[in-house]
């Protein structure tokens, strides 16, 4: 039986007494049995019962008779059917002193007889920490994250996409007016129920059944993905999710994402690396209240016909509704909920809220971070070491970053930034530590706090969009498993790895004056990605392309305006060759997404490797690239072309498999 997250298990008691379908009405006709089956489970061990959560409520002197509604409101409520400050106080504390599950993975997904990868969007339960009840909203297979894809260097990958949701309205949600490209605009949000899959950061082609973000599947429609990986793919971290424009922010924001790992080759990392456990750690950074802006949105036709609403419906409070006059939540009685800032963003760890991960002592761990998110950046740091014994301090060694191993690793690091769509694969290495109150003495076991800090838009439309709002919370907690000292492991001693072709430093290359260009990502409207002065929105048509770029040949782009939007682009990595000194971005880094927050200018190589055709590039603040800010660069050429001087820069690259010998420099 397959394992369904924790995130989605919080069905409501009625429901689960009566054992009705779990599914929303109209949401579902695509679902088979087994599908739906999903729905209706329920873990008792990994899922807050509302038993458990009234009873804590109620002895913190919540003043409530009906479930707990927790929240982090700045602005307050009005009067109506909304909860009171004191309520949502005492309830917020006491479910922050509920005990916190242990950390589980989403399961590994296995391939059927055709050695196919299978995927159904689908609808799900979504849970909401802060003011209780769920939301309905999408999935793949059931499971928020979905279900992890392990793949190999050379593997053709054949992902069968279904499309499970029930018809929805389509491009007649969207205006066809010359509106786009200003954000929070609906007419920029329709086809909320037609999908399609993006592979984000394989180096694969954009083309055919491969990583092709035009095809499009309706309800009920499945399709065969079969994307060739290269024999050189270096092992790394990346993610899929939907990439249907118009939609994406909704589906792919809203619990629609999962991790690929592509395997390391056998001795292409030092014997310390190889040896580490590994540990997905999808965050999922989650705003309910943009999710519900979103959902009115692209139910609403141009003709004035409003779709009933189903999906993002809190089902504690399922006449709260996105105000299109006042641009505000507003509650059943009419009353604007927290000032038009609506519900705070929340950030869940494979489908855990502030989850507990049990660790050995002095042992290292690699584990894979991926931000899945609609939202800006997040930031994680240890809490500082409290006046008391039993704390544990971790040591953070960067490996790699978005899938691409640094030139110079381990990377000795005090935060982990995430910006929306990045990964990071950090060693982790935990030891307990004297308490301040004793130092003398070290008590085991230990543990330690990881908080972090999001930055994200508020949602009213009367809020400029350049105005961010923060929050801190708890992301997870570490503890130790032994009572006694344990032996540390050795520390990471420096290493280069091997690297493919595709990945050599280009910092020492010679460009071709063609090859460079200007690239703009204005601040203000319209938004659009503009080449050396010229730009299209991305309407309902694809536009022309930014610039013809041949493949087998470096490209350098100067990029304004990195610091406003995460600069992403599909097929071929970049790497920094110039930037103001940024604490996490370093000259030499490769990416395929940045977000500085210190440089808005950066200079970027890629190497325009093998594959031809329709090359990507958009704001991954994914509700700028539904309103328009997206493009293409067209690579021309022969397909299979790679860049000939790569050699020359780096003798000891690859073009085929890994060698079988070991290599990794260590200096």
């Amino acid at each position: 039986m397959r394992v369904i997250r924790p995130l989605i298990l919080a069905l409501s008691a009625a429901a689960a007494a009566t054992g009705e379908a779990q599914c929303p009405e109209g949401q579902c006709e695509s679902l088979g049995d087994e599908e739906s089956s999903l729905l209706q489970m329920r873990g008792a061990k990994e899922a807050v019962s509302i038993q458990e959560h009234d009873h804590a409520a109620a002895a913190a002197g919540a003043e409530s008779d009906k479930r707990p509604a927790i929240s982090m409101f700045s602005g307050g409520w009005k009067k109506g059917g909304s909860p009171s400050k004191k309520q949502l106080n005492a309830n917020l504390a006491a479910f922050r002193a509920l005990e916190r599950v242990e950390l589980t993975p989403a399961p590994v997904l296995a391939k059927n007889a055709a050695g196919e990868y299978e995927l159904t969007l689908q609808a799900a339960e979504l849970p909401t920490p802060f003011i209780g009840g769920s939301y309905w909203t999408r999935s793949y297979n059931g499971m928020i994250p979905g279900p992890t894809i392990v793949a190999k260097p050379g593997e053709l990958l054949k992902i069968r996409l279904k499309n499970g949701l029930a018809p929805g309205p389509g491009t007649e949600a969207c205006s066809t007016k010359d509106k786009l490209g200003f954000f929070l605009n609906p007419d920029a949000i329709c086809e909320l129920n037609t999908t399609n899959l993006h592979v984000h950061g394989l180096h694969v082609s954009p083309e055919g059944n491969a990583d092709n973000i035009f095809v499009t599947l309706h309800s009920g429609e499945e399709h065969l993905y079969e994307i060739q990986i290269p024999e050189n793919h270096m092992g790394g971290t990346h993610w899929y999710h939907p990439h249907i424009h118009h939609a994406t922010a909704s589906q792919a924001g809203g619990g629609a994402h999962g991790v690929i790992v592509i395997e390391d080759p056998a001795g292409s990392v030092p014997q310390v690396v190889e040896d580490m456990p590994h540990m997905v750690m999808m965050l999922s950074l989650v705003n309910p209240a943009k999710e519900m802006r979103l959902e009115a949105w692209g139910l609403a036709t141009t003709q004035g016909i409003v779709a009933e609403q189903v999906l993002w419906k809190n089902t504690l409070y399922p006449d709260w509704q996105w105000d299109f006059v006042s641009g505000f939540l507003i509650d059943e009685m009419g009353n604007v909920i927290s000032e038009g800032l609506g519900l705070p963003p929340y950030l869940a760890v494979n489908g855990q809220y502030r989850p507990k991960l049990t660790v050995t002592e002095g042992k290292w761990y690699r584990m894979r971070f991926v931000l899945a998110s609609l939202e800006q950046l997040v930031e994680i740091r240890e809490a500082e070491l409290e006046e008391e014994d039993g704390q544990a301090h971790c040591e953070y060694q960067l490996l790699s970053k978005d899938g691409v191993f640094l030139l110079e690793a381990p990377r000795s690091i005090d935060k982990i930034y995430l910006a929306s769509g990045s990964r990071a694969d950090v060693a982790v290495r935990c030891k307990c530590e004297p308490g301040l109150d004793y130092p003398w003495e070290t008590k085991r076991p230990c543990q330690a706090t990881w908080n972090f800090t999001a930055s994200w838009s508020p949602m009213g439309t009367l809020r400029k969009s350049i105005e961010l709002e923060s929050f801190t919370d708890t992301l997870l907690t570490i503890q130790t498993n032994s009572p006694t000292e344990v032996a540390e492991e050795p520390d990471i001693q420096p290493f280069k790895v091997r690297r493919p072709c595709y990945l050599v430093d280009m910092r020492e290359a010679d460009v071709q004056k063609s090859n460079k260009h200007y690239v703009n990502l204005p601040q203000l409207y319209p938004m659009k990605v503009s080449v050396d002065g010229v730009g299209h929105v991305w309407g309902h048509k694809a536009t022309p392309p930014l610039a013809q770029v041949p493949v087998g040949q470096i490209q350098e782009w100067h990029v304004v305006g990195v610091m406003y939007h995460p600069y992403h682009v599909h097929v071929n990595p970049y790497q920094i060759v110039s930037m103001r000194n940024d604490p996490w971005y370093k000259v030499g880094d490769f990416h395929d997404t940045i977000f500085p927050t210190q440089a808005g200018v950066a200079t970027l190589r890629t190497n325009i490797d093998k594959f031809t055709g329709h090359m990507i590039a958009h704001c991954h603040i994914l509700e700028h690239e539904d309103t328009g800010m997206m493009g293409w660069w067209n690579i021309t050429g022969t397909e299979g072309t790679s860049y000939a001087a790569a050699k020359s820069l780096d003798p000891t690259c690859y073009e085929g498999p890994f060698p079988d010998t070991n290599f990794w420099g260590v200096y």
